[in-house]
């Protein structure tokens, strides 16, 4: 300690060995050093036991609504005392989240269509990427639509057909994805909301695609169908965090129940 402190701690001389001026001085911090250490001690233990900490996680909307919900349920059913918070935000901003140390996990997606992937998953260097579920993006039409009768919709006979689309960052694949067929979407209604999509497309006003997930969670109704594209369209979601906070209790906990829930919803990626 003199070594590290580059000053003696303690003085021999008639009396014996005693305190220097500087050993009172450690001495006096002494109790205040060791009651820190073990308050330290104390609250490492408890995030290592997952009794304490903060988990925040960045999500995309319909991932927020159909996947995270029971997934949180079930990790505070186990361990109340860890605290999980959520921002939601669509892939560009979770990673903007994710690498300013704003949050500790962010679920994100990647997309493809006829096979091809048209949006990856732009991963860094120290980042992982852990595969949740594989999704189909179907076309939500009135059930009154001629195309609602049948098994699979081609997107190029929907060349005519009034859009609804969301901002201009959602629609991207949208409009990807129709002048790979050869034309651009007609879009007459923008929003972000899925009920009031939802509900314009019932009402014959529009169609729009619609990812599985959140489909998952909407209110049944007789006057909307849901039908899978030709050529195929899905989203591959996952959940990327880096290399350092991969090793925490709670983010490993977190990503271990987020495969679960995605077992649950039947989407669950093989492998």
């Amino acid at each position: 300690m003199e070594r590290y402190l580059k000053t003696p701690l303690l003085v021999r001389g008639r009396r014996g060995i005693q305190l220097s001026q500087a050993g009172l001085v450690l001495l006096r911090h002494s109790e205040q050093i060791l009651t820190a250490v073990s308050l330290a001690e104390a609250e490492v233990e408890a995030v290592a036991g997952l009794r304490a900490g903060r988990i925040r996680v960045a999500s995309f909307p319909s991932a927020a609504a159909a996947l995270l919900p029971q997934t949180f349920a079930a990790i505070k059913a186990e361990h109340p005392g860890l605290s999980i918070e959520m921002v939601e935000a669509n892939p560009p901003r979770a990673f903007e989240l994710l690498r300013s140390g704003e949050c500790d996990l962010a679920v994100v997606y990647s997309r493809s269509t006829g096979g091809e992937v048209t949006e990856e998953v732009p991963l860094e260097e120290n980042e992982v990427l852990t595969p949740l579920l594989v999704e189909r993006v179907h076309v939500a039409l009135p059930a009154s639509h001629e195309a609602a009768a049948r098994r699979w919709v081609n997107l190029g006979d929907l060349e005519d057909a009034t859009w609804i689309a969301g901002c201009a960052l959602c629609r991207s694949h949208l409009l990807r994805a129709c002048r790979a067929v050869g034309f651009s979407p007609r879009i007459g209604f923008q929003t972000n909301d899925y009920l009031a999509l939802h509900r314009l497309a019932a009402l014959g006003l529009g169609v729009a695609l619609v990812p599985e997930l959140m489909h998952a969670v909407a209110p049944s109704d007789s006057a909307l169908v849901l039908r899978p594209l030709e050529p195929l369209n899905t989203r591959r979601v996952g959940a990327v965090t880096t290399e350092a906070l991969m090793h925490l209790p709670g983010v490993q906990r977190m990503l271990e129940e987020l495969q679960r829930s995605a077992r649950d919803l039947g989407l669950a990626e093989a492998g």
